[in-house]
């Protein structure tokens, strides 16, 4: 059973938020295991301070900490810094993730406004049509744009004969020599004025190559073409007198019906919904860049942290573990072996901290890109239409499944490649009738004009609006300042496709 637009829309924008979710989850473990980290750094500090009092004994123990104090605001302050930042990128990034929903939720009542409004114009449209195809002087004029449009057809096939012929032959009389002199000395009319033996030899000549017989041909190759598109020009400016009537009284009865405010209604939700679909847009990239710059800030390898790190470094430049390590066992003492041996488990835990967090930063990235290729997906999902109640989907179609086994934008790519060709699009009764016309009142004369015409006459009275259509905007409200937009497909729902 065929799945429609919106129910695969949904599936698209919950699974969206759920790779939001989880994105969300995975940076929250890497914030824990900063926490567990800045422990490590505290006790790190810490047993650095009771080796130092260890080593320092002349020294008192309120100087050495006040060193301490000296060095631990400005780390503070960092981290407070860091801190402030995060709240700010964080609030501003739930107020973009809160418009896009509010977006959303607007794109989807607008659309079943669209359809809504769609299937109103569509009946008003049948109404129209019936109505025209009821008018005797509708169905006579249609009559008479068919037989004219047959006419003009059966022209211009037999204008492109005679145009191949005479490509094809004129170079043989243009090229020959006698046939040439004869011409331009007027052999044969009353311009020609030679007398005795230069008219018996030009007698003689006109002979042998069959003169008179091919001047004929050579006219007729040469001027039957022009002759014959002035006819086709003038039964086309016959068909514009006939499609201009058809045209005011197609006119009339689609104002009697108020099609005319509804197809206007209808480009109004156009308009509104390719806001809304910008705006959606630009808080999807707006979020986008947020939570980068939330990855980054956050990042406990961040510029905030290695800021902390550089304050921090300082202050220990002069105590290395090994220089440690060597001056503990050259004294008798074990209590600074003890402390060092601390200090390098605990460098040793944070080395092993460093290498997850650094694979945690690398899948955050990977989930990061994963969700930015999922996010173009949904913007190429809503740009191609495929979100109206008209668009189906074949019933295999499984995007839940389907996102279960993406791993990476290549896999999304897959995904998009496979949505495209598993959706159809649903004919509206209009577009059963004919696929010819993009504007709606277009198709409401060519769909009239064909059942008025009915029999043989249907396809060439179709073909007569089309023709009509394809030779400019000559619906008088589709000059200057349209109205309806001349032929545009600001009508069609599903332009997009």
């Amino acid at each position: 059973m065929p799945i429609s637009g919106p129910v695969v829309h949904q599936q698209l924008m919950d699974a969206y938020a759920q790779v939001q979710s989880d994105l969300q989850q995975a940076h929250a473990r890497v914030s824990q295991a900063g926490s567990k980290r800045d422990e490590l750094l505290d006790h790190r500090g810490e047993s650095l301070v009771e080796l130092a009092e260890h080593y320092l004994p002349e020294l008192s123990e309120q100087a050495i900490r006040d060193t301490w104090a000296e060095v631990r605001p400005a780390i503070s302050q960092v981290l407070l810094r860091k801190e402030h930042q995060c709240k700010k990128i964080r609030t501003e990034l739930e107020r973009s993730i809160a418009n896009r929903s509010r977006f959303n939720e607007e794109l989807m009542t607008l659309n079943a406004s669209l359809d809504q409004a769609m299937e109103a114009q569509e009946e008003v449209a049948s109404l129209v049509e019936q109505e025209l195809r009821e008018d005797p002087e509708f169905v006579r004029l249609s009559d008479r744009a068919a037989i004219a449009e047959a006419a003009i057809e059966r022209g211009e096939a037999n204008l492109q004969e005679i145009d191949q012929d005479s490509a094809r032959k004129l170079p043989a009389y243009e090229q020959s020599a006698l046939f040439n002199y004869l011409k331009n000395r007027d052999f044969g009319t009353g311009n020609y004025k030679s007398r005795g033996f230069t008219r018996r030899m030009d007698r003689w000549v006109a002979k042998m190559v069959n003169y008179n017989k091919a001047k004929q041909s050579y006219d007729f190759l040469r001027d039957t073409p022009n002759h014959m598109r002035q006819i086709i020009a003038e039964d086309r400016a016959s068909l514009d007198v006939v499609m201009q009537d058809l045209k005011l009284r197609r006119d009339r009865v689609a104002d009697k019906h108020g099609l005319p405010k509804q197809i206007e209604q209808i480009e109004k939700l156009h308009a509104r919904r390719d806001d809304l679909l910008a705006n959606i847009d630009q808080t999807l990239i707006e979020s986008d860049e947020l939570q980068k710059e939330l990855n980054e800030v956050d990042d406990q390898r961040g510029p905030f942290y290695r800021e902390a790190i550089d304050t921090f470094r300082k202050m220990l430049s002069e105590v290395d573990t090994r220089t440690l390590e060597r001056k503990a066992r050259s004294t008798v003492e074990i209590t600074d072996d003890q402390i060092v041996a601390r200090l390098m488990g605990v460098d040793q835990q944070i080395d092993s901290f460093d290498d997850a967090t650094r694979r945690q930063h690398e899948d955050l990235t990977r989930m990061q890109s994963f969700l930015e290729g999922f996010g173009r997906l949904i913007q190429r999902f809503r740009a191609a239409g495929f979100d109206s109640s008209r668009s189906q989907f074949v019933g295999s179609l499984d995007i839940l499944e389907e996102l279960g086994r993406a791993r990476s934008e290549g896999d999304i790519e897959m995904l998009w490649q496979r949505i495209r060709s598993d959706q159809r699009w649903g004919p509206t009764a209009i577009e059963k009738i004919t696929a010819v016309a993009t504007h709606p009142m277009t198709q409401v004369l060519l769909n009239a004009m064909a059942h008025a015409a009915g029999g043989a006459m249907e396809a060439h009275a179709r073909r007569a609006g089309q023709r009509r259509r394809d030779s400019g905007p000559w619906d008088h409200r589709a000059k200057g300042s349209s109205k309806w937009g001349g032929d545009s497909s600001s009508g069609n729902y599903g332009r997009r496709r």
